[in-house]
């Protein structure tokens, strides 16, 4: 894949459902991320536009993490996974004039209500140590990008599909949960072509991550997270234009 380039940019909102609302070892970005916390200003944290709105943005790309492979083609991800039922939609726009996007391929992936992203060992997720160790075991440089391959074939949570005639695409998912050294976050990647991708993070108010984390039974067994927006290391690195989901319950 090709260095990523801003060239879209995206309008964001999430809908809840009713029925729940060594100097080696350093170079690793994703290894680091797990032994220190970031100093973030979530100021720099902007909303995503709703897409009711005359607004446009560039959205900041992110790194694409460890725990990506491709997703098959659908609109329900969720399969097996218990969890607040979240409505994603996603808007890709052509800057800087705003016009819609048709036939780009969006592609998500996140973690389930307990942490664990398909595809990767439920046991890494909150323990720092074992993460550490299977990173450190597992993963390796691709392109430069900090990469581990899956080790089963399961694939829940993870999804794509291509922009209509407005740039709109709709998931079905659950509000994802969190894991040892991240805020709440979804993945996305967006291509248009070749030589026009984009790859990021989308956010959640902190307020709303611990209503849900607090008083959803999916959600109940580790409860809030324990890591502030401030503190993320993956946030630190850079610009955050329009990665804050702009979530609405559904009456």
């Amino acid at each position: 894949m090709k260095k990523t380039t801003r060239k879209r940019f995206l309008m964001g909102l999430g809908t809840l459902g009713t029925g729940a609302l060594a100097t080696w070892f350093f170079r690793k970005p994703i290894i680091r991320n797990l032994i220190f916390t970031g100093d973030f200003d979530p100021a720099k944290l902007t909303n995503a536009p709703s897409g009711s709105e005359d607004l446009c943005i560039l959205t900041s790309g992110q790194t694409e993490g460890p725990f990506y492979y491709p997703s098959p083609e659908r609109v329900n991800i969720s399969e097996d996974r218990d969890g607040q039922k979240l409505t994603l939609r996603l808007q890709v726009n052509r800057h800087p004039n705003c016009t819609p996007v048709e036939g780009a391929v969006v592609e998500i992936w996140h973690c389930d209500a307990e942490g664990t992203y398909s595809g990767y060992p439920e046991e890494i997720t909150r323990d720092e140590w074992k993460t550490f160790i299977f990173l450190l075991r597992e993963g390796e440089d691709k392109n430069g990008v900090y990469h581990v391959d899956p080790v089963n074939e399961t694939r829940f949570l993870r999804g794509l599909q291509r922009t209509d005639a407005d740039g709109w695409v709709q998931f079905e998912t659950i509000f994802p949960g969190w894991y040892v050294g991240r805020v709440p976050h979804i993945h996305a990647k967006i291509m248009v072509s070749e030589d026009e991708q984009l790859t990021t993070q989308f956010y959640f108010d902190s307020n709303l991550c611990d209503d849900i984390y607090t008083q959803k039974a999916s959600y109940s067994k580790f409860g809030k997270s324990p890591l502030a927006i401030e503190q993320d290391v993956v946030l630190s690195g850079g610009d955050a234009n329009g990665l804050l989901l702009n979530v609405q319950p559904n009456n």
